[in-house]
């Protein structure tokens, strides 16, 4: 019997994630596919089970990227004894992506400028939740006081997309059937159908690496996501009213439809939570606990056991060498003083993105199908603003108009206005004044969008934002600039080392790279994780999950190999 999620609870725990997984698959009239999901998106069995703990005492591991999947593979790896020395080459932080900006001493404001959303059924990432005793709540994407803003029209955002019918529809010229339906269900019927005509024992491929796939799956990864609004019969009406009320979906249109795919089978977007107190929160601990003589996460593992992890941070690697005794040799230049380093190591693993390994030289080169992938793989940009806001003026007014939680969707160049939950009492009500600060999310977009606004000098990208939050939310001109008293941007194009926000497939591009992506190097030298060689891209799970098996792959080649052990 599946519970229907009244509310999401803080600090779910495992039953109540799989419970609004359950319903939400069976709202989807997918119940079945419930077991595949959770085992593929499951982080792998624990690398103790490969080898006991302390089984590789000195042995040199390096780790390229101290982001999520980095960390996640030197917190494994330090179970069997490795000495591992992490690469960083940001001097100012660790988490690669993982980026919450706090304005106040006191990390009580602070918005997210990488990932900040968690589906409950990405299993890998609650894994190091529940291991770190992180706290939760509900991240809530939808809320009906919201506004969408659509070729100078305001409305709320209503669930059953009333509002959107009466006063948006008649600008777009669309197939009398199409009128009849709301956008949410014209998303719906034109995404998710081809999904439910693969068989579940085909589906469960879209979660999965593998070296050749099922044709169906093939088939449906050959067209960009424009082409599959098309194949559903919808006029060019519905597709541009498509992207301009749901402007983070519009952005990808030209990429494959199987990232579509990828994440619509696992419920991504159906309940989602963030961590209490920022994202960072997380790669934080994971730091801790690495440089920790004794740390608390490994309770069954005698401290002596454990490997060593030195840090190097502000370490830019410059090119990886296979020697001829078969060992890896690292160029990495210090970024503070610019000086030119080697060293060796018995076994590397890459998790740094493709975009910001095409700057490093490999001699000799990877396999063809890797350096392809390195050279073609498609990266999208993503933008952020974060305004500072000195009082929460969305959450004004009675409860039909103040907006705790949730986003508003707009055709303008910002696309998406995301509201902090943190004062939120769901499903909804204010549970404290408005005259506080608050920091809002004032634009997020990709892509073309990302582009554009992220390129603009700083000072006229800021007055932009401003002047469209008030259009969105019906202030008058100027409105903004008594409110906003600090910002913080990114755009990942331009932040060095990353080239891009995160690795989203152009059609064919995982049928033809995905395994040749994750495929170790060198004779299995050289393994690779990240969030671009997982299924999951752009989200903390795709890092997390390709890390951790990164770190078991490297110690079964170990293990088979027979290296002494001590």
């Amino acid at each position: 019997m599946i519970d229907h999620p009244l509310l999401q609870p803080n600090d779910p725990t495992t039953y109540d994630r799989h419970q609004l997984v359950l319903y939400a698959l069976h709202q989807a009239q997918r119940s079945t596919d419930f077991h595949p999901i959770i085992k593929s998106l499951s982080p792998p069995p624990d690398i103790t089970t490969i080898s006991p703990a302390g089984s590789f005492k000195n042995k040199k591991i390096a780790i390229i990227g101290a982001g999520a999947a980095g960390l996640a593979s030197a917190f494994e790896l330090r179970k069997l004894g490795f000495d591992i020395t992490i690469f960083e080459a940001s001097k100012e932080r660790i988490g690669g992506r993982i980026y919450t900006y706090y304005f106040d001493k006191d990390k009580n404001l602070y918005g997210e400028l990488g990932p900040m959303r968690i589906p409950v059924s990405h299993e890998t990432t609650w894994h190091y939740i529940n291991l770190f005793h992180l706290h939760t709540r509900p991240f809530i994407l939808n809320n009906k006081n919201a506004f969408l803003y659509v070729r100078n029209t305001r409305v709320r955002n209503d669930p059953a997309g009333k509002n959107v019918m009466e006063k948006i529809y008649p600008q777009f010229p669309l197939y009398p059937w199409e009128k009849t339906i709301p956008w949410q269900k014209l998303i719906e019927y034109a995404l998710e159908t081809p999904l439910l005509s693969i068989p579940p024992s085909i589906r469960k491929e879209i979660l999965q690496v593998k070296p050749a796939y099922d044709p169906l799956i093939n088939d449906w990864g050959y067209l960009n996501i424009r082409q599959v609004l098309q194949k559903m019969g919808l006029s060019e009406g519905a597709i541009d009213l498509i992207g301009s009320v749901s402007p983070l979906e519009g952005d990808f249109y030209y990429n494959s439809y199987i990232e579509t795919l990828q994440e619509i089978y696992p419920v991504n977007f159906s309940f989602l939570y963030e961590i209490i107190g920022g994202s960072s929160n997380l790669s934080s601990s994971f730091y801790r606990s690495l440089i920790c003589m004794n740390p608390s996460e490994y309770p069954h593992i005698s401290p002596d056991l454990l490997g060593k992890v030195t840090f190097k941070a502000g370490h830019w690697i410059r090119g990886i060498y296979l020697s001829a005794d078969h060992h890896i040799t690292l160029k990495y230049k210090n970024t503070c003083n610019e000086k030119i380093n080697e060293e060796t190591f018995d076994y590397i693993i890459c998790t740094i993105p493709f975009s910001s390994l095409r700057n490093i030289e490999i001699n000799p080169p990877f396999t063809t199908r890797k350096m392809q992938a390195i050279r073609e793989v498609e990266y999208s940009n993503a933008q952020k603003i974060l305004f500072l806001c000195n009082n929460r003026f969305w959450e004004k007014g009675g409860p039909n108009e103040s907006i705790v939680g949730g986003g508003s969707f707009t055709d303008l160049l910002i696309s998406a206005i995301f509201y902090p939950s943190n004062q939120r009492n769901y499903p909804f009500t204010t549970s404290c004044s408005s005259d506080g600060p608050g920091v809002l999310l004032a634009s997020y977009n990709y892509r073309q969008d990302a582009i554009r606004l992220g390129n603009m000098e700083e000072h006229k990208k800021v007055e932009l934002v401003k002047r469209q939050i008030e259009k969105v939310h019906g202030l008058p001109i100027g409105y903004m600039d008594k409110i906003v008293i600090d910002y913080k941007t990114i755009n990942w194009n331009d932040v060095p080392y990353f080239y891009g926000a995160f690795c989203y497939f152009m059609p064919e591009q995982k049928r033809i790279f995905s395994y040749s992506m994750v495929t170790p190097e060198y004779n299995n030298k050289v393994f690779f994780a990240g969030e671009h060689t997982s299924s999951s891209h752009g989200w903390l799970q795709g890092a997390l999950h390709s890390g951790s098996c990164a770190a078991n792959a490297l110690a079964k080649y170990c293990t088979y190999q027979n290296e002494p052990l001590f």
